[in-house]
Protein backbone atom coordinates (compact mmCIF):
# COMPACT_ATOMS: atom_id res chain seq x y z
CA UNK A 1 0.00 0.00 0.00
CA UNK A 2 1.14 3.73 -1.10
CA UNK A 3 0.08 6.54 0.77
CA UNK A 4 0.61 10.26 -1.06
CA UNK A 5 0.72 11.75 2.48
CA UNK A 6 -1.16 11.37 5.67
CA UNK A 7 -0.68 10.83 9.18
CA UNK A 8 1.15 7.91 10.33
CA UNK A 9 0.28 5.40 13.45
CA UNK A 10 1.34 6.15 16.76
CA UNK A 11 2.82 2.97 18.37
CA UNK A 12 2.54 4.54 21.97
CA UNK A 13 -1.55 4.58 21.81
CA UNK A 14 -3.72 1.44 21.32
CA UNK A 15 -6.49 1.49 18.59
CA UNK A 16 -10.14 0.15 18.23
CA UNK A 17 -8.75 -1.31 13.97
CA UNK A 18 -8.88 -4.73 15.15
CA UNK A 19 -12.86 -4.38 16.47
CA UNK A 20 -13.33 -2.56 13.61
CA UNK A 21 -12.21 -4.71 11.26
CA UNK A 22 -14.70 -7.94 13.07
CA UNK A 23 -17.64 -5.84 12.13
CA UNK A 24 -16.38 -5.28 8.67
CA UNK A 25 -16.24 -9.34 8.03
CA UNK A 26 -19.62 -10.15 9.54
CA UNK A 27 -21.39 -6.93 7.12
CA UNK A 28 -19.36 -9.22 4.43
CA UNK A 29 -17.04 -6.33 3.14
CA UNK A 30 -13.28 -7.56 4.94
CA UNK A 31 -11.44 -4.32 4.94
CA UNK A 32 -8.90 -3.87 2.38
CA UNK A 33 -5.08 -2.62 3.66
CA UNK A 34 -5.63 1.09 2.90
CA UNK A 35 -9.19 0.31 4.98
CA UNK A 36 -7.48 -0.87 7.59
CA UNK A 37 -4.95 1.54 8.01
CA UNK A 38 -7.60 4.13 8.10
CA UNK A 39 -9.19 2.47 10.36
CA UNK A 40 -6.14 1.45 12.97
CA UNK A 41 -5.33 5.06 13.42
CA UNK A 42 -8.83 7.21 12.71
CA UNK A 43 -9.99 4.85 16.13
CA UNK A 44 -6.33 5.16 18.25
CA UNK A 45 -7.16 5.58 21.78
CA UNK A 46 -6.20 9.00 23.65
CA UNK A 47 -4.95 7.42 26.98
CA UNK A 48 -5.87 10.49 28.83
CA UNK A 49 -9.99 10.31 27.84
CA UNK A 50 -10.12 6.58 27.29
CA UNK A 51 -11.82 7.29 24.04
CA UNK A 52 -10.99 8.75 20.42
CA UNK A 53 -7.83 10.71 20.24
CA UNK A 54 -8.78 12.40 16.96
CA UNK A 55 -11.82 14.13 16.80
CA UNK A 56 -11.57 14.61 13.05
CA UNK A 57 -10.88 11.89 9.89
CA UNK A 58 -10.03 13.91 6.59
CA UNK A 59 -9.75 10.77 3.44
CA UNK A 60 -9.13 11.33 -0.16
CA UNK A 61 -9.03 9.36 -2.15
CA UNK A 62 -9.64 8.17 -6.19
CA UNK A 63 -12.53 6.45 -7.31
CA UNK A 64 -13.37 2.65 -6.97
CA UNK A 65 -11.30 2.30 -4.18
CA UNK A 66 -14.01 1.12 -1.40
CA UNK A 67 -14.39 4.29 -0.07
CA UNK A 68 -18.15 4.30 0.86
CA UNK A 69 -17.46 0.80 1.90
CA UNK A 70 -15.14 1.96 4.56
CA UNK A 71 -17.67 4.41 5.57
CA UNK A 72 -20.49 2.20 6.27
CA UNK A 73 -18.09 -0.44 8.42
CA UNK A 74 -17.16 2.65 10.90
CA UNK A 75 -20.69 3.72 10.89
CA UNK A 76 -21.90 0.39 12.03
CA UNK A 77 -18.94 0.21 14.86
CA UNK A 78 -19.90 3.69 15.88
CA UNK A 79 -23.23 2.22 16.51
CA UNK A 80 -22.02 -0.50 18.69
CA UNK A 81 -20.62 2.07 21.40
CA UNK A 82 -22.89 3.29 23.55
CA UNK A 83 -26.85 3.57 23.52
CA UNK A 84 -28.92 6.09 21.62
CA UNK A 85 -25.51 7.03 19.31
CA UNK A 86 -26.44 9.40 16.48
CA UNK A 87 -24.42 8.87 13.20
CA UNK A 88 -25.42 10.92 9.99
CA UNK A 89 -24.35 10.27 6.65
CA UNK A 90 -24.60 13.64 4.16
CA UNK A 91 -23.56 13.69 0.43
CA UNK A 92 -23.97 15.98 -1.95
CA UNK A 93 -27.93 16.01 -2.20
CA UNK A 94 -30.36 13.64 -0.86
CA UNK A 95 -31.29 11.37 -3.40
CA UNK A 96 -27.47 10.72 -2.67
CA UNK A 97 -27.51 10.00 0.85
CA UNK A 98 -30.30 8.08 0.19
CA UNK A 99 -29.08 5.97 -2.06
CA UNK A 100 -26.27 4.92 -0.44
CA UNK A 101 -28.14 4.37 2.61
CA UNK A 102 -30.61 1.77 0.46
CA UNK A 103 -27.10 -0.06 0.00
CA UNK A 104 -26.13 -0.17 3.35
CA UNK A 105 -29.17 -1.46 4.09
CA UNK A 106 -28.96 -4.52 1.63
CA UNK A 107 -25.75 -5.24 2.80
CA UNK A 108 -26.45 -5.04 6.66
CA UNK A 109 -29.75 -7.47 6.06
CA UNK A 110 -27.83 -10.32 4.36
CA UNK A 111 -25.33 -10.11 7.05
CA UNK A 112 -24.91 -11.54 10.16
CA UNK A 113 -25.15 -7.95 11.52
CA UNK A 114 -28.70 -8.40 10.79
CA UNK A 115 -30.07 -9.18 14.52
CA UNK A 116 -28.71 -6.41 16.29
CA UNK A 117 -31.15 -4.13 13.94
CA UNK A 118 -34.17 -3.02 15.20
CA UNK A 119 -35.48 -1.52 12.35
CA UNK A 120 -35.02 0.44 8.97
CA UNK A 121 -37.30 3.51 8.27
CA UNK A 122 -37.47 4.10 4.25
CA UNK A 123 -40.05 6.87 4.47
CA UNK A 124 -38.47 10.21 1.71
CA UNK A 125 -36.90 12.16 3.58
CA UNK A 126 -37.20 10.47 6.85
CA UNK A 127 -34.69 7.52 6.12
CA UNK A 128 -33.10 5.57 9.24
CA UNK A 129 -31.44 2.30 10.81
CA UNK A 130 -32.23 2.03 14.74
CA UNK A 131 -30.28 -0.85 16.32
CA UNK A 132 -31.26 -2.68 19.13
CA UNK A 133 -29.44 -0.60 21.49
CA UNK A 134 -31.02 2.28 20.60
CA UNK A 135 -28.52 3.50 18.23
CA UNK A 136 -29.59 5.48 14.45
CA UNK A 137 -28.28 5.83 11.26
CA UNK A 138 -29.18 8.41 9.10
CA UNK A 139 -28.88 9.53 5.59
CA UNK A 140 -29.30 13.47 5.00
CA UNK A 141 -28.69 16.08 2.24
CA UNK A 142 -25.42 18.56 2.80
CA UNK A 143 -28.64 21.15 2.35
CA UNK A 144 -30.10 20.25 5.68
CA UNK A 145 -27.15 19.32 7.97
CA UNK A 146 -26.61 23.22 8.72
CA UNK A 147 -30.54 23.46 10.07
CA UNK A 148 -30.20 19.82 11.88
CA UNK A 149 -29.44 20.93 15.06
CA UNK A 150 -28.87 17.51 17.11
CA UNK A 151 -26.29 16.49 19.05
CA UNK A 152 -24.56 14.23 16.95
CA UNK A 153 -21.75 11.05 17.30
CA UNK A 154 -20.56 10.52 14.39
CA UNK A 155 -21.04 12.46 10.97
CA UNK A 156 -19.47 11.79 7.11
CA UNK A 157 -19.65 14.54 5.19
CA UNK A 158 -18.80 12.52 1.82
CA UNK A 159 -17.77 13.97 -1.83
CA UNK A 160 -16.68 17.22 0.36
CA UNK A 161 -15.18 18.59 -3.29
CA UNK A 162 -18.92 19.83 -4.22
CA UNK A 163 -18.74 22.24 -1.43
CA UNK A 164 -17.70 26.30 -1.32
CA UNK A 165 -15.63 27.03 1.47
CA UNK A 166 -19.01 29.24 2.70
CA UNK A 167 -20.92 26.01 2.33
CA UNK A 168 -18.40 24.18 4.03
CA UNK A 169 -17.72 26.16 6.74
CA UNK A 170 -21.27 26.63 7.32
CA UNK A 171 -21.83 23.02 8.05
CA UNK A 172 -19.08 22.82 10.16
CA UNK A 173 -20.40 26.13 12.20
CA UNK A 174 -23.55 23.93 12.77
CA UNK A 175 -22.42 20.71 13.63
CA UNK A 176 -19.02 20.98 15.55
CA UNK A 177 -20.31 22.25 18.27
CA UNK A 178 -23.34 19.78 18.67
CA UNK A 179 -20.39 17.12 18.89
CA UNK A 180 -17.78 18.59 21.18
CA UNK A 181 -20.10 18.01 24.09
CA UNK A 182 -20.42 13.95 23.10
CA UNK A 183 -17.04 12.84 25.01
CA UNK A 184 -18.18 14.06 28.52
CA UNK A 185 -21.94 13.07 28.21
CA UNK A 186 -21.31 9.53 26.62
CA UNK A 187 -17.81 8.99 27.43
CA UNK A 188 -16.59 8.83 23.47
CA UNK A 189 -15.55 11.25 21.54
CA UNK A 190 -17.47 12.50 18.31
CA UNK A 191 -16.34 12.23 15.22
CA UNK A 192 -16.46 13.62 11.99
CA UNK A 193 -15.38 12.23 8.78
CA UNK A 194 -14.90 14.25 5.72
CA UNK A 195 -14.24 12.18 2.95
CA UNK A 196 -14.27 12.87 -0.95
CA UNK A 197 -12.10 12.71 -4.37
CA UNK A 198 -10.22 15.79 -5.14
CA UNK A 199 -12.73 18.03 -6.98
CA UNK A 200 -12.05 21.33 -9.18
CA UNK A 201 -10.57 24.54 -8.69
CA UNK A 202 -14.37 25.45 -7.77
CA UNK A 203 -14.13 23.12 -4.46
CA UNK A 204 -12.60 25.43 -2.48
CA UNK A 205 -13.70 23.96 0.59
CA UNK A 206 -12.24 20.37 0.25
CA UNK A 207 -9.36 22.34 -1.62
CA UNK A 208 -8.66 24.51 1.85
CA UNK A 209 -8.89 21.33 4.08
CA UNK A 210 -6.69 19.46 2.16
CA UNK A 211 -4.03 22.25 1.48
CA UNK A 212 -3.52 22.90 4.70
CA UNK A 213 -2.92 19.74 5.84
CA UNK A 214 -0.28 19.02 3.20
CA UNK A 215 1.44 22.30 4.62
CA UNK A 216 1.67 20.74 7.76
CA UNK A 217 -0.81 23.01 9.46
CA UNK A 218 -3.58 20.86 10.50
CA UNK A 219 -5.38 20.61 13.80
CA UNK A 220 -2.84 17.87 15.62
CA UNK A 221 -6.67 16.12 16.69
CA UNK A 222 -7.20 15.53 12.73
CA UNK A 223 -5.64 12.74 11.15
CA UNK A 224 -5.59 12.53 7.52
CA UNK A 225 -5.21 10.06 4.28
CA UNK A 226 -4.14 10.91 0.68
CA UNK A 227 -4.35 8.20 -1.69
CA UNK A 228 -3.61 8.90 -5.21
CA UNK A 229 -0.55 9.26 -8.07
CA UNK A 230 2.30 11.54 -6.84
CA UNK A 231 1.03 15.21 -7.96
CA UNK A 232 4.54 15.17 -10.71
CA UNK A 233 3.76 11.63 -12.49
CA UNK A 234 1.92 10.74 -15.61
CA UNK A 235 -1.93 9.90 -14.95
CA UNK A 236 -1.82 8.60 -18.36
CA UNK A 237 0.52 6.23 -17.67
CA UNK A 238 -1.62 2.95 -16.24
CA UNK A 239 1.07 1.00 -14.15
CA UNK A 240 1.49 4.32 -12.70
CA UNK A 241 -2.07 4.04 -11.57
CA UNK A 242 -1.85 0.80 -10.60
CA UNK A 243 0.84 1.31 -8.54
CA UNK A 244 -0.54 4.16 -6.71
CA UNK A 245 -4.02 3.45 -6.42
CA UNK A 246 -5.21 1.84 -3.02
CA UNK A 247 -7.53 -1.14 -4.31
CA UNK A 248 -5.78 -2.10 -7.94
CA UNK A 249 -5.61 -5.68 -7.93
CA UNK A 250 -8.42 -6.22 -5.39
CA UNK A 251 -11.21 -4.54 -6.15
CA UNK A 252 -10.45 -4.47 -10.22
CA UNK A 253 -6.98 -5.52 -12.51
CA UNK A 254 -5.47 -3.77 -15.13
CA UNK A 255 -7.59 -4.54 -17.96
CA UNK A 256 -10.32 -3.14 -16.44
CA UNK A 257 -8.48 0.11 -15.98
CA UNK A 258 -8.21 0.36 -19.48
CA UNK A 259 -11.84 0.03 -19.68
CA UNK A 260 -12.09 2.77 -17.37
CA UNK A 261 -9.88 4.92 -18.92
CA UNK A 262 -11.68 4.22 -22.72
CA UNK A 263 -15.25 5.60 -21.12
CA UNK A 264 -13.71 8.84 -20.25
CA UNK A 265 -13.03 9.70 -23.81
CA UNK A 266 -11.28 13.02 -24.55
CA UNK A 267 -11.91 14.27 -20.88
CA UNK A 268 -8.45 13.21 -19.80
CA UNK A 269 -8.19 15.45 -17.01
CA UNK A 270 -11.82 13.83 -15.82
CA UNK A 271 -9.87 10.42 -15.66
CA UNK A 272 -6.72 12.02 -13.88
CA UNK A 273 -9.18 13.22 -11.23
CA UNK A 274 -11.25 10.13 -10.62
CA UNK A 275 -7.98 7.18 -10.90
CA UNK A 276 -5.11 9.55 -9.97
CA UNK A 277 -7.26 11.71 -7.23
CA UNK A 278 -5.61 14.95 -8.98
CA UNK A 279 -7.59 18.22 -8.68
CA UNK A 280 -8.81 19.40 -11.65
CA UNK A 281 -8.17 22.95 -12.37
CA UNK A 282 -9.42 23.71 -15.77
CA UNK A 283 -6.48 24.64 -16.94
CA UNK A 284 -6.53 22.80 -20.53
CA UNK A 285 -8.25 25.61 -21.41
CA UNK A 286 -5.98 28.36 -21.06
CA UNK A 287 -6.82 31.93 -20.12
CA UNK A 288 -4.55 32.41 -23.31
CA UNK A 289 -4.15 29.88 -26.12
CA UNK A 290 -1.01 28.35 -26.59
CA UNK A 291 -0.98 29.23 -30.12
CA UNK A 292 -2.28 32.96 -30.07
CA UNK A 293 0.78 33.20 -27.10
CA UNK A 294 3.30 32.12 -29.69
CA UNK A 295 2.28 34.20 -32.60
CA UNK A 296 2.59 37.36 -29.97
CA UNK A 297 6.11 37.84 -28.97
CA UNK A 298 8.06 40.45 -29.26
CA UNK A 299 11.65 41.70 -28.91
CA UNK A 300 12.22 42.73 -25.55
CA UNK A 301 12.81 46.93 -25.10
CA UNK A 302 15.83 47.56 -23.37
CA UNK A 303 15.81 50.59 -20.94
CA UNK A 304 17.29 52.92 -23.99
CA UNK A 305 15.21 52.36 -26.67
CA UNK A 306 12.14 53.20 -25.00
CA UNK A 307 9.75 55.54 -27.15
CA UNK A 308 6.18 55.89 -26.19
CA UNK A 309 4.37 56.25 -23.02
CA UNK A 310 5.17 53.91 -20.63
CA UNK A 311 3.00 52.62 -17.72
CA UNK A 312 3.58 49.78 -15.11
CA UNK A 313 1.48 46.98 -14.08
CA UNK A 314 1.96 45.47 -10.10
CA UNK A 315 0.36 42.48 -9.24
CA UNK A 316 0.98 40.60 -6.07
CA UNK A 317 0.28 36.67 -5.69
CA UNK A 318 -2.26 35.30 -3.31
CA UNK A 319 -1.09 35.46 0.37
CA UNK A 320 1.55 38.05 -0.96
CA UNK A 321 4.26 35.16 -1.93
CA UNK A 322 5.15 37.04 -4.82
CA UNK A 323 5.13 40.98 -6.38
CA UNK A 324 5.77 41.16 -9.99
CA UNK A 325 5.84 44.14 -11.74
CA UNK A 326 5.72 44.69 -15.86
CA UNK A 327 5.67 47.48 -18.31
CA UNK A 328 3.65 48.61 -20.99
CA UNK A 329 5.15 50.44 -23.60
CA UNK A 330 2.02 52.48 -25.92
CA UNK A 331 4.01 53.61 -29.55
CA UNK A 332 2.59 54.29 -32.85
CA UNK A 333 2.63 50.32 -33.59
CA UNK A 334 0.81 49.56 -30.83
CA UNK A 335 1.31 48.23 -27.10
CA UNK A 336 4.01 45.88 -26.18
CA UNK A 337 3.81 44.28 -22.67
CA UNK A 338 7.46 42.81 -20.37
CA UNK A 339 7.75 41.24 -17.33
CA UNK A 340 10.36 43.54 -15.64
CA UNK A 341 11.13 41.52 -12.15
CA UNK A 342 9.39 39.40 -10.02
CA UNK A 343 10.10 39.70 -6.28
CA UNK A 344 9.85 37.35 -3.13
CA UNK A 345 6.93 39.03 -1.21
CA UNK A 346 6.16 42.46 -0.77
CA UNK A 347 8.62 44.19 1.44
CA UNK A 348 10.96 45.44 -1.22
CA UNK A 349 8.41 46.47 -4.01
CA UNK A 350 7.70 49.97 -3.09
CA UNK A 351 10.80 50.96 -3.42
CA UNK A 352 11.37 49.35 -6.51
CA UNK A 353 7.99 50.50 -7.98
CA UNK A 354 8.98 54.22 -7.05
CA UNK A 355 12.27 54.00 -8.53
CA UNK A 356 11.22 52.77 -11.60
CA UNK A 357 7.92 55.33 -11.73
CA UNK A 358 10.40 57.87 -11.12
CA UNK A 359 13.18 56.75 -13.71
CA UNK A 360 10.80 56.42 -16.53
CA UNK A 361 8.30 59.47 -15.50
CA UNK A 362 5.53 56.76 -15.51
CA UNK A 363 2.02 56.32 -14.06
CA UNK A 364 1.55 52.52 -11.91
CA UNK A 365 -2.12 50.64 -12.41
CA UNK A 366 -2.85 48.15 -9.49
CA UNK A 367 -5.99 46.29 -8.47
CA UNK A 368 -7.76 48.60 -5.85
CA UNK A 369 -8.74 45.37 -3.97
CA UNK A 370 -7.00 41.72 -3.36
CA UNK A 371 -3.46 40.73 -1.96
CA UNK A 372 -1.66 44.26 -3.49
CA UNK A 373 -4.55 46.48 -2.00
CA UNK A 374 -2.23 47.50 1.15
CA UNK A 375 0.99 47.59 -1.46
CA UNK A 376 -1.25 50.07 -2.74
CA UNK A 377 -1.47 52.30 -0.29
CA UNK A 378 2.05 52.69 0.63
CA UNK A 379 2.74 53.67 -2.82
CA UNK A 380 -0.31 55.72 -3.96
CA UNK A 381 1.17 59.12 -2.67
CA UNK A 382 4.80 58.61 -4.05
CA UNK A 383 3.35 57.84 -7.95
CA UNK A 384 0.94 58.82 -10.19
CA UNK A 385 -1.88 55.85 -10.06
CA UNK A 386 -3.84 54.83 -12.73
CA UNK A 387 -7.88 55.26 -11.61
CA UNK A 388 -9.25 51.57 -11.43
CA UNK A 389 -12.56 51.25 -10.35
CA UNK A 390 -13.05 47.62 -9.63
CA UNK A 391 -16.10 47.63 -12.68
CA UNK A 392 -13.04 48.03 -14.99
CA UNK A 393 -11.33 45.48 -13.03
CA UNK A 394 -12.94 43.06 -14.25
CA UNK A 395 -12.38 43.72 -18.16
CA UNK A 396 -8.43 44.12 -17.98
CA UNK A 397 -8.22 40.40 -18.74
CA UNK A 398 -10.45 40.66 -21.61
CA UNK A 399 -8.86 43.88 -23.05
CA UNK A 400 -5.60 42.32 -22.71
CA UNK A 401 -6.61 39.07 -24.71
CA UNK A 402 -8.32 41.27 -27.55
CA UNK A 403 -5.45 43.17 -27.95
CA UNK A 404 -3.48 40.07 -28.79
CA UNK A 405 -5.83 38.60 -30.78
CA UNK A 406 -6.35 41.81 -32.87
CA UNK A 407 -2.30 42.45 -32.93
CA UNK A 408 -2.76 45.59 -31.05
CA UNK A 409 -0.71 44.30 -28.40
CA UNK A 410 2.58 41.79 -28.04
CA UNK A 411 4.92 40.81 -25.17
CA UNK A 412 8.22 40.16 -24.58
CA UNK A 413 9.47 36.70 -24.83
CA UNK A 414 10.02 35.65 -21.34
CA UNK A 415 10.05 32.08 -19.01
CA UNK A 416 8.39 32.99 -16.05
CA UNK A 417 5.60 34.94 -17.60
CA UNK A 418 5.18 31.99 -19.96
CA UNK A 419 4.80 29.95 -16.88
CA UNK A 420 2.30 32.42 -15.64
CA UNK A 421 0.21 31.77 -18.65
CA UNK A 422 0.49 28.09 -18.93
CA UNK A 423 -1.14 28.26 -14.99
CA UNK A 424 -3.18 30.63 -14.67
CA UNK A 425 -7.01 29.88 -14.75
CA UNK A 426 -10.03 32.66 -14.37
CA UNK A 427 -13.24 32.78 -12.92
CA UNK A 428 -16.30 34.29 -14.29
CA UNK A 429 -18.67 36.93 -12.99
CA UNK A 430 -22.39 37.03 -14.92
CA UNK A 431 -20.50 37.89 -18.17
CA UNK A 432 -17.02 39.19 -17.63
CA UNK A 433 -13.92 37.20 -16.10
CA UNK A 434 -10.82 37.83 -14.06
CA UNK A 435 -8.15 36.02 -12.77
CA UNK A 436 -8.27 33.55 -10.27
CA UNK A 437 -5.64 33.82 -8.18
CA UNK A 438 -6.20 30.75 -5.56
CA UNK A 439 -7.98 28.09 -8.60
CA UNK A 440 -4.49 28.52 -10.26
CA UNK A 441 -1.76 26.52 -10.05
CA UNK A 442 1.45 28.59 -9.99
CA UNK A 443 1.91 32.31 -9.99
CA UNK A 444 -0.43 34.44 -11.45
CA UNK A 445 1.44 38.01 -10.88
CA UNK A 446 3.35 37.97 -13.78
CA UNK A 447 0.70 37.55 -16.00
CA UNK A 448 -1.83 39.57 -14.12
CA UNK A 449 0.80 42.36 -13.96
CA UNK A 450 0.76 42.50 -18.10
CA UNK A 451 -2.96 42.73 -17.90
CA UNK A 452 -2.35 45.97 -15.68
CA UNK A 453 0.15 47.44 -17.41
CA UNK A 454 -1.53 47.01 -20.43
CA UNK A 455 -4.37 48.59 -19.43
CA UNK A 456 -2.68 51.80 -17.62
CA UNK A 457 -1.03 52.64 -20.54
CA UNK A 458 -4.17 53.27 -22.65
CA UNK A 459 -6.13 55.37 -19.48
CA UNK A 460 -2.37 57.06 -18.19
CA UNK A 461 -3.24 60.30 -15.84
CA UNK A 462 -2.14 63.42 -17.71
CA UNK A 463 0.33 64.86 -15.58
CA UNK A 464 0.39 68.99 -16.13
CA UNK A 465 3.36 71.17 -15.87
CA UNK A 466 2.59 74.59 -14.75
CA UNK A 467 3.38 77.52 -16.65
CA UNK A 468 4.33 81.35 -15.71
CA UNK A 469 2.29 83.83 -17.54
Amino acid sequence: MRMRGGTEPDPSRRNDGARAAAVARMLGTPLLPWQAYVMDVATEIDPDTGSYYYNRVVISTPRQCGKSALVDVDDTYSASLGMNRRIVYAAQTGKDSEDHFKEFRDRIMKSRLKQVVDRFRLSNGNMSARFVNGSTISPMAMTKVAGHGKQLDKMTIDEAFSLTKEQGDTILDAVVPTMNTRLKRTGVNAQLWITSTEGTADSTFFNDVLDELRAGDGDPRTCWFDFGVPFDSDPEDLSNIMRWHPAAGMLWYEPQLNDFSLQFGDNRRGFARAFGNLRDTGLSERIIGEDLWNATYCAPVGPDMIDGTVCFGVAVDVDATHTSISAAIKSDTGVSTQLISVLDGTGDAPAEIRRLAQRYNAAVCMDPKGPGASLRDAISDAVRMCDLPQSDYLTVGQAYVSGLENGLIRHAADDTLDQSVATSARTWSGDAWRITRRGSTGMTSPLESCFLAAWGVEHTPVEYTPFIL
